[in-house]
């Protein structure tokens, strides 16, 4: 086994290279006589923070992931121009770059320290731009060096290997094990304390953690004054290795990535100060005496109107307007618009005009008051009830009206046999207006497809009325369906096949929750059972893997007691019946209670809300205050300081906000990214 390669001292005398090369290359006195602030020898040193995001076989290469939110790292950089377009410099960068990829087939996670070292020349498109420019775009280029040191986590804090189940759970006994009935559940420590290339799992041994990249990157940079720059952009590194994260197109069954090298990408903003000579003064030309001197100022007359700028009174006057003996254009009807722009010279004495000397109507005053009244800053909506949500844009477009089949409603609480009926209909969903809850199945454009449906679902016993609905309301339709019924009779109608429907249930609750809670769940079924418990599910699946996929999504969004349940013809079936592999007894009667994760909820306050630009007034005070975050919706921005774990702090809060003169601010609840009352929170957390 050779002995593992020394990679710091290779990175070291790299760096130590270019630095020397970069120290002692010539000038251009070319460059120089032009500017030497801008090119020539300038050495230029800078600082940097910024953001890896890895793509490779680990993840997918981020193909769910935004390639901006993974890690932080840092840069360091000097360099000089070559010439006004070309830069040249040498840089290093540290951080550390990570994956995690989690699915019903593969479960993989890594993180590496990684540790670059190069040189890097710069373009920044010097001959297209205005030599006066203050901010110029660049591209880049270069060579580098790249250590890696790559990990995984494999086990939690207490030394239990993870093994991933197939319903989303991660436990400490595989699913196949013979005492899997004991697994307990664990949770993923994040801590990445196996070193990957010393596991071995696919036999590769002792391999370099050094390789080489080619970077290419992209972004603007600005002249701040003082010597000082900003540079912001993005770099794509190119890896020579598919090694980073220990996956490659030779590992080990579901382990097997592609053939494609590994890649990162580093998006940065980096502060830069140059150290140079001052901009050479002009050689010296031949000078003038102060008589000459004063002839020339006196005599000068730079918009050519005949009125020396010493006399003045109306500089840079268009050419060919008449001026006065002050150098002012001449307005002949006395409106303040000058002749030479005026569109209407005789206007009658005293009338207000507009900028082209137009006589305004009153319509025109009408309106442009108007406009000044309708401007950005009057736009505060005081109303409360709309930070629960945002409310619907009207529209007077024609209501559309679709046909569905109403096969139940609910007033108070309904027996389990029913809930296991209802539920057994793939496409079921309920409709709420005041206490009453509706099921209504299909959502057809024509009646006569709706008709057949109610007679699939006679033959299936499940008695149903079809009925019209628009903008969620229900509307009778007795006399349609009486003239429709003999013509679609004729055609028959056919149950559907009687095929498992799993679906996921987000909890059982003691007290109804609010519809705040479930934001983005379009497919939510609410029943109340006669047991007192309020069920809720989303989901419609004839397999059980994308339902497992849909519960962890659920899991996700905060519903910790998230769970499959499957049915078939009007009563629950087990998971295994569905297609699901066990590893011990279900039980058909457990009905779990409550299903939301408490350390998600957060009490937050709210500052204002906004249907256009902030007053400055008010956004001064959002920045005295701090942690201010906006909240887009529909119709409005709404902003929230704050997320505090209890209503008292929360409190405490909006008392000292309203002190500073935020008199509008209230107390809000939120579960993850939805906004929810207060009382909401205060309830959900007071649950069991």
């Amino acid at each position: 086994m050779p002995p593992k390669p020394s990679h710091r001292p290779v990175l070291r005398t790299l760096c130590a290279a270019v630095l020397g090369g970069l120290l002692g290359m010539p000038v251009d006195s070319t460059a120089q006589e032009v500017d030497s602030t801008r090119h020539g020898f300038r050495p230029t040193f800078g600082l940097g923070v910024g953001m890896f995001a890895f793509l490779g076989d680990i993840g997918d290469h981020q193909r769910n992931y935004s390639p901006l939110l993974t890690r932080v790292g840092y840069e360091l950089r000097v360099g000089t121009p070559l010439t006004p377009w070309l830069d040249v410099g040498l840089y290093a960068l540290h951080g550390r770059v990570g994956a995690n990829e989690r699915s019903l087939v593969r479960n993989l996670n890594f993180e590496s320290r990684v540790t670059t070292g190069g040189f890097q020349f710069t373009y920044n498109f010097h001959q297209l731009l205005n030599p006066g420019r203050r901010v110029e775009p660049y591209l880049s280029v270069g060579f580098e060096a790249v250590e890696f040191l790559s990990k995984t986590d494999r086990l939690d804090a207490e030394g239990r290997p993870y093994h991933y189940w197939s319903d989303g759970t991660i436990r400490d006994r595989a699913e196949n094990d013979p005492l899997a009935g004991d697994a307990v559940h664990l949770q993923r420590d994040y801590s990445y304390e196996s070193d990957i290339r010393e596991l071995d799992l696919d036999g590769f041994g002792k391999y370099p953690e050094l390789t080489w990249a080619v970077p290419v990157g992209i972004g603007a940079r600005m002249h701040l004054g003082g010597r000082f720059d900003l540079r912001i952009g993005t770099t794509m590194h190119f890896t020579t290795t598919d090694l980073i994260d220990g996956v490659t197109v030779d590992s080990r069954e579901e382990r097997q990535g592609d053939a494609r090298m590994d890649r990162f990408l580093f998006s940065s903003f980096c502060l830069s100060y140059g150290i140079g000579q001052r901009k050479a003064r002009d050689k010296e030309g031949p000078t003038l005496s102060p008589e000459e001197m004063d002839l020339v100022a006196l005599a000068d007359d730079e918009d050519g109107d005949g009125v020396t700028d010493w006399n003045d009174q109306c500089p840079g006057t268009p050419a060919g307007a008449a001026v006065d003996a002050h150098g002012c254009p001449l307005d002949g009807d006395g409106d303040g618009v000058p002749d030479h722009r005026d569109l209407e010279p005789a206007t009658a004495a005293g009338a207000p005009v507009d900028a082209d000397g137009v006589t305004l109507t009153d319509e025109a005053l009408l309106k442009a008051w108007l406009n000044y009244k309708d401007s950005a800053n009057v736009n505060m909506v005081h109303s409360r009830a709309e930070s629960f949500g945002p409310r619907g844009r009207s529209t007077a477009a024609a209501k559309r009206r679709t046909y569905v089949v109403k096969v139940g409603e609910q007033l108070e609480g309904i027996p389990d046999e029913l809930i296991q009926r209802i539920l057994s209909i793939p496409d079921v969903r309920t409709l709420e207006k005041g206490d009453t809850t509706f099921f209504v199945v299909g959502n057809y454009d024509a009646l006569p497809e709706a008709l057949r449906r109610q007679l699939a679902l006679s033959g299936k016993g499940i008695d149903g009325r079809v009925m019209a609905e628009e903008d969620g309301r229900l509307i009778d339709i007795d006399e349609e369906v009486r003239r429709a019924t003999p013509g679609t009779a004729s055609q028959g109608g056919t149950a559907p096949t009687d095929a498992v429907v799993v679906r996921v249930q987000l909890g059982a609750f003691r007290n109804k929750l609010a519809k705040n809670i479930f934001t983005g769940i379009a497919d939510l079924v609410v029943i109340e059972g006669d047991d007192g418990l309020t069920r809720y599910y989303t989901g419609s699946f004839t397999d059980v893997n994308p339902a497992a996929k849909h519960k962890v999504d659920m899991l996700m969004k905060g519903f910790k007691g998230a769970f499959l349940v499957a049915f078939r013809n009007g009563r629950r079936v087990s998971l295994k019946e569905a297609g699901a592999r066990l590893t011990g007894p279900e039980d058909l009667r457990s009905t779990p209670v409550g299903g939301i994760d408490k350390s998600l909820i957060r009490y937050r306050v709210q500052v204002g809300t906004f249907a256009g630009n902030v007053p400055m007034d008010i956004m001064d005070k959002y920045i005295e205050v701090g942690d201010v975050t906006p909240v887009p919706s529909v119709d409005a921005v709404r902003y929230y300081h704050g997320a505090f774990r209890t209503r008292a702090e929360a409190d405490a809060a909006r008392e000292r906000l309203k002190a500073m003169g935020l008199s509008d601010a209230f107390t809000v609840g939120a579960l993850g990214d939805r906004i929810i009352a207060a009382d909401e929170a205060d309830r959900l957390l007071a649950e069991p």
